[in-house]
């Protein structure tokens, strides 16, 4: 009888726990009954949370200080729209009640859809965690807690893994729960998730039916090499619509020359003006050395005015030159000047002449229907021709990425992904490494690692820290480092717009995440957890029950990772560090105050959204993923969503000032990626089951991955046109008159008017100039 007790507590004590550093031992050979260690429990968690939470207050406390310091930064948004003599609330806490209090719909007309849609997707991840949380804390977490009473008597209490499912023996009928958790929860998805694609359509409607050139004009690519210029293009579509419907075409032009002058052009007329201003604030004309010598070592100096207002007429005459030979029409057919084309046929003459000739442009209608008709319409027979969309803000235009055909951006995109496939490999490396360091217990049964163990069990806060918050620290400051790679990589597409820009950061930057955060730690975790019990002579049927018991403890990990991007980078996204460096060196530069608060406030809120929107998706499938696995990750996880809620509110009600707005493009992105969540999280359930064979659950569970996939074609089905083109029953009927609109869309490089110089701002800033020179 001895015989078989000791052989039931051999046998169970592949689950065992340890409590405080201390490690159970059954009576058999140590090889056979060496416990398996995931987590260290309560003293672990507590140094992590208090940790985080000393670290996000000191945090916030210096960002209170610096709202106020560095005005300008923290507030450019209200100075920018109020002047120089907006209030700033310096009240502890009144600013925080009135970033709480600011009304959504004054978001949306004020801030943007942009601003508008980001918060209603952290809103949205915040009502489908406090609803599931009050099955998972209520239900699920009381039924996992009670079962080591079952069959688990040697299980220690005091740690993180007795209110996971892994308490559960296989084949419990207290899975039942857990089984009716997976549906619960996919239906509370389904809800929110349609009822914010419906406020995104409403929002998107009225963001397409607003009086704005873009809501007149389309983007034609992959014209005919026979449309050379505006002319022809504007013959060409004639064939379609009305001559009068068609205010004007714009197309695009390819001259590496021309677009090389006219960014030289920008710069030096940007330097002109600064000296300009600083001559009028210091008093004192600027000078500027001429050679490598610096003036202050005895290099010869000039005037810096008149330097740089002779380099800017320079530039000015070569750039209508070139402007002017670009106007000019490009025929290739070989009718014109026969005799010269036959003598000078050459592949360099005509390569030269084709790459003259743009397969891009822009159309302006005189009403909004015409457009809309426009960008639902085949206009030939060969569907890779005369593709017509919507087109995107001016502002947010690349326009020397507008020319690249769709086949060579198609072959950078293969290139860049081959590239990132080999970054994928690499990455899981490193994540592995540093999910085996989170736990030192493991570590230390490879015999050259063993001292750890003793060194942190020294002290438990030690321990805590050391297992807890560093491993989560440096995976997040690991991947943090991903997005400057992303970018570089993805500067190769040649994207169109700014937005396709960010929106393949986000892309890429999400799958990154998900596959080396949520999937190699979770399985690296399990697998490393238990890797020297499957070393031995087990059975399948062992193995499967020590990954049902380890998977689920692999929440502690996580849990402690969320804190981190809880309380450590949320606060760290309100003070945004990088940006304010850079922006404080950019306005050393500049003299007035309307450019050192441009310079200032030059960040782009659309790509640093573009990193948030893929990191917090990543919480959200975390924290769904493993609710029914371990529910007290949920509470953590809607602590996230609460304070990335308040500083992204924060951020774009007082610090954001988008040059452009890209419609809320990005929400069919972020809705694709969480019917992904949500599959994942059923595949996770589907696991579960598997190896707890409870075969209820794996039935229930199996469905539930094709529902969401319908669910998900519906919707996609449903919204994609309605939100991409205005529905003609509610475009304006009135036709639009006036000349607004009929240049926005012109290739900035034959913008004369834009470029020229002012004579009259340079003849008053020479006035000023020379009497200063007469002062001095």
């Amino acid at each position: 009888m001895n015989n078989v007790v000791e052989n039931e507590k051999e046998k169970f004590n592949i689950f065992g726990e340890i409590s405080n550093g201390s490690t159970t031992h059954s009576t058999s050979t140590s090889s056979s009954s060496s416990d398996v260690y995931l987590s260290t429990g309560w003293p672990t968690f507590t140094t992590s949370f208090i940790t985080n939470i000393v670290i996000g207050s000191v945090i916030m406390i210096i960002f209170f200080f610096l709202r106020i310091i560095y005005r300008n930064f923290y507030n450019a948004r209200l100075i920018k729209s109020n002047g120089l003599n907006s209030v700033l609330i310096t009240s502890p806490f009144q600013w925080i009640i009135y970033t709480i209090s600011y009304q959504m719909e004054s978001i949306f007309e004020s801030r943007g859809i942009d601003a508008y849609m980001h918060l209603q997707f952290l809103y949205l991840c915040i009502q489908i965690l406090s609803i599931i949380m009050v099955f998972g804390i209520g239900i699920l977490l009381p039924i996992n807690y009670t079962s080591i009473t079952e069959e688990t008597a040697n299980v220690v209490l005091n740690t993180l893994d007795t209110v996971t499912v892994g308490t559960i023996q296989p084949n419990s009928k207290r899975l039942w729960a857990h089984t009716l958790s997976i549906p619960i929860f996919t239906m509370v998805a389904f809800y929110f998730f349609q009822k914010t694609n419906t406020i995104y359509l409403e929002k998107r409607i009225r963001w397409m039916s607003k009086h704005n050139e873009r809501n007149y004009t389309v983007l034609v690519r992959e014209m005919s090499r026979s449309i050379s210029n505006a002319d022809d293009m504007r013959e060409f579509f004639s064939r379609f619509f009305d001559s009068k419907a068609i205010l004007s075409c714009h197309i695009i032009y390819k001259e590496a020359k021309l677009r090389s002058l006219w960014r030289k052009h920008k710069h030096v007329q940007r330097s002109l003006e600064r000296v300009l201003s600083e001559s009028d604030i210091k008093g004192v004309p600027p000078t500027r050395a001429v050679g490598w010598r610096p003036g202050m070592f005895g290099g010869k100096t000039v005037d810096s005015v008149e330097y740089f207002t002779k380099k800017l007429e320079q530039v000015d005459k070569e750039l209508r030159i070139a402007q002017e030979e670009a106007s000019i029409k490009k025929d290739l057919s070989i009718s014109q000047d026969l005799a010269w084309r036959v003598s000078n046929i050459t592949a360099s003459n005509i390569k030269k002449l084709t790459n003259m000739t743009s397969t891009a442009g822009f159309i302006t209608f005189s009403r909004m229907a015409f457009a809309s008709q426009a960008a639902q319409c085949l206009f030939s027979k060969n569907i890779e021709k005369f593709k017509v969309t919507p087109a995107p803000e001016i502002k947010n235009i690349k326009w020397k990425n507008m020319i690249v055909p769709n086949r060579s951006r198609f072959l950078r995109r293969i290139v860049s992904s081959i590239i990132f496939f080999v970054i994928f490999c690499f990455y899981t490396i490193p994540v592995t490494a540093i999910s085996a360091v989170s736990n030192i217990q493991t570590l230390s049964k490879v015999p050259v690692l063993n001292w750890l163990l003793e060194v942190v069990n020294l002290d438990d806060t030690l321990r805590g820290f050391v297992e807890g918050y560093l491993p989560s620290l440096a995976l997040v400051l690991f991947l943090a480092l991903l997005p400057l790679f992303i970018k570089i990589i993805i500067h190769f597409n040649k994207e169109d717009t700014r937005t396709q820009f960010y929106h393949k950061v986000f892309t890429v930057y999400w799958a990154f995440l998900v596959t080396n955060v949520f999937l190699v730690v979770s399985i690296a975790g399990t697998v490393l957890g238990i890797l020297f019990k499957m070393l031995e002579n087990l059975t399948l049927k062992d193995i499967a029950t020590l990954l049902g018991q380890s998977l689920p403890k692999q929440s502690s990990f996580f849990i402690n990772y969320i804190l981190v991007q809880a309380l450590t980078s949320v606060p760290m996204d309100i003070v945004r560090p990088i940006e304010l460096i850079a922006g404080i060196i950019r306005s050393s530069r500049e003299s007035s105050f309307g450019q050192k608060m441009k310079a200032l406030s030059h960040d782009d809120p659309t790509s640093l959204n573009s990193i948030k929107y893929a990191r917090e998706l990543l919480i959200f499938v975390i924290t769904l993923s493993y609710s029914t696995l371990s529910p007290l990750i949920l509470p953590f996880g809607l602590l996230y969503f609460l304070m990335d809620f308040f500083v992204s509110k924060y951020n774009h009600i007082y610090s954001f000032c988008p040059k452009y707005q890209s419609g809320g493009m990005i929400w069919p992105l972020v809705f694709n990626r969480l019917c992904i969540g949500l599959v994942i999280y059923q595949l996770t359930g589907i696991g579960l089951f598997v190896l707890k064979t409870f075969i209820p659950g794996i039935v229930i569970s199996f469905l539930m991955p094709f529902f969401t996939l319908f669910y998900w074609w519906r919707n996609v089905d449903k919204y994609k046109k309605p939100s991409s083109v205005l529905s003609l029953d509610i475009c304006p009927e009135e036709d639009y008159f006036g000349n607004e609109f009929v240049k926005s869309y012109e290739d900035p490089v034959l913008s004369i008017a834009d470029l020229e110089i002012n004579n009259n701002f340079k003849n008053d800033h020479n006035f000023n100039h020379h009497n200063l020179i007469n002062k001095v």
